[in-house]
């Protein structure tokens, strides 16, 4: 396969380092934090606000003075909103003004789009590159550097297709979407660990968005509970659903330890599949892996390449005459 000449790199969001396995004496993989930062929300919470103002000027003080700066590098990298590659006190002030406005503005819109009325363009470059010659079919892809290596399974890499539309994506989800990002440089919302409750604590947020094409990948954490996810996804407000293109994606298969869960899987996207909204886009990604095959890590979690291929399946899903 051909990689484009152009391939456009968002970095909205920087991507918490993933902490060491570690191998319970049942044998289970035990995986420790690996959230997602998004620019101006340093220290995690959430929320963009006067706290992250302060990690901010704090970080910068150390830098003036010759010290290494107390934030980690995926902090630096939402610390640093304008995108100039420092860390100062116009990153620190863009965020308080952000805070000011956001109290009192009637828009409630995202930090990103904040910048963007502020006429500070998003941090996604083009770069040409030179095209690439064709594969053969047992050769693996180049991978380029912006991406980690992918597991050796015997495949071809499929370089994720980056398309014209695709800035205006955003992903929430679980550990699942947190282990696509290491993958498909994506926009996303998403946490190790969590599920309906995740949404709804981040519920104002997500519902604010606007003009995007918003896919929910969540369910795997309580997949007994479909009633509770129709009635969320179901109850969301008109305005977000028609002025977005919103798409639950299914749950997708388990393998190992973890297929005991599968059948639970059925029956949860069955109930989606059937209950959701007109207004709503039902993909179901689980027929399609079970048909294409796919490959964990653990038997929860996926191998680069079939991260790749879920998305490929979203984008084909999406584009179908492309």
């Amino acid at each position: 396969m051909r990689r484009s000449k152009t391939m456009k790199i968002k970095t909205l969001m920087s991507i918490a380092a993933s902490a060491a396995l570690a191998v319970s004496s049942s044998g289970m993989t035990a995986h420790g934090e690996a959230g997602l930062y998004l620019i101006g929300d340093i220290n995690g919470d959430g929320t963009v606000d006067s706290a992250d103002a302060s990690a901010v000027l704090a970080a910068y003080a150390c830098i003036s003075s010759g010290q290494d700066t107390p934030l980690y590098s995926y902090q630096e990298s939402a610390a640093d909103l304008n995108g100039d590659n420092n860390i100062d006190a116009v990153d620190a002030t863009l965020i308080l003004s952000y805070y000011a406005w956001n109290s009192v503005s009637e828009e409630n819109a995202i930090l990103s789009d904040f910048l963007e009325k502020q006429g500070i363009p998003q941090r996604s470059e083009e770069q040409s590159e030179p095209e690439q010659p064709e594969q053969q079919e047992d050769a693996p892809a180049s991978v380029s550097n912006e991406h980690p290596p992918v597991e050796e399974i015997g495949e071809a890499y499929v370089y994720p297709r980056i398309d014209s539309e695709y800035a205006e994506w955003f992903w929430v989800g679980d550990s699942r979407t947190v282990g696509m990002s290491y993958s498909v440089s994506i926009d996303c919302l998403a946490k190790v660990g969590e599920g309906i409750a995740f949404f709804k604590r981040n519920y104002d947020q997500i519902t604010r968005i606007r003009n995007k094409t918003v896919i929910i990948n969540l369910g795997v954490n309580d997949v007994y509970n479909s009633k509770a996810y129709l009635d969320l996804y179901n109850g969301l407000p008109s305005e977000f659903l028609d002025n977005n293109k919103i798409i639950v994606l299914s749950v997708n298969p388990c393998s190992g330890s973890y297929s005991y869960l599968n059948s639970s899987i059925e029956s949860f996207n069955n109930a989606l599949a059937n209950g959701l909204d007109s207004r709503i886009t039902f993909l179901d990604s689980y027929s399609f892996m079970m048909r294409n095959g796919f490959v964990t890590t653990d038997g929860l979690h996926y191998t680069s390449a079939t991260y790749v291929d879920i998305y490929n399946f979203v984008y084909d899903s999406l584009h179908p005459a492309e």
